[in-house]
Formats: C-alpha cells, structure tokens, sequence
C-alpha cells in the first residue's frame, strides 16, 4: 500500500464502511456515510463524487452480510485464543518462577532453566513480591 495511495485509500474507505457497520448502522447508511466521510478527507474524493452511486450500488450488491458477520467473529475467536494462550504461558511461567524460587534458586539459574531472558524472569519474580 505504501507504493499505490489508491490502494491505502480503498483500504482506508473499506475500513470505515466495517467501521460505520460496527456501530450497528444499516449497510445502505454505513456506505453513504463512509462515502461522505472520505470526500470530505480527499480519500477517493474523485472518484466517490463522481461515481457516488455506482459505488454504493456495487458495495450493496457484492456485500454478504452472513459472511461479514462470520469473519468478525472469527477474528474475534482467533484474538481471543491467542490472547488465552498467552496469558496461559504467562501464568504457566510466573507458577514455575514461583516453585524454583521456593526452592532456593536464583533468577540467573531460573532464567537459564526456563530458557526465558534474566530481564523476563526479573519482571515476574517482581510480580510475585507484588502479590
């Protein structure tokens, strides 16, 4: 996108039109509403001027509300298991920092064993003093 502005501008008219959507607007008011936004930012100005309705009446004939819905929450799924198996990691590690703490080693040593960084380990040995 970096080497085509079109491009970057579509981008920018499509996330605003998943924008407008998100705020539970009809798809009809989501579009015109994106449409007056970028005229009004020169995104596509152009081109929403003077084809205003030809865009409209594409987007409201390819758009599938069904198939829309299922990306997002399938996007919502993946941020939600990746952000879960993080914190799992987290809690798995902050609970075997804990354990060889208690059994006298140092946060070199735990470091190493972990195969995490001193700065890391450091951080969640701090943690748990917190507690």
């Amino acid at each position: 996108m970096e080497k085509c502005r079109r491009l970057e501008e579509y981008a920018i008219f499509v996330d605003r039109v998943r924008g407008r959507l998100a705020e539970s607007l009809p798809l009809a008011e989501a579009i015109m509403a994106a449409i007056d936004d970028c005229i009004q930012d020169s995104i596509l100005k152009d081109i929403l001027i003077q084809q205003k309705a030809e865009v409209v009446q594409m987007i409201l004939e390819t758009f599938d509300k069904d198939k829309y819905e299922k990306a997002i929450k399938s996007e919502a799924y993946e941020d939600g298991y990746t952000e879960g198996r993080k914190e799992g990691y987290d809690l798995r590690l902050l609970e075997q920092v804990q354990k060889k703490l208690a059994r006298g080693k140092s946060a070199e040593e735990i470091a190493q064993d972990l195969e995490e960084t001193p700065e890391t380990i450091a951080g969640l040995i701090s943690r748990l003093q917190e507690k």
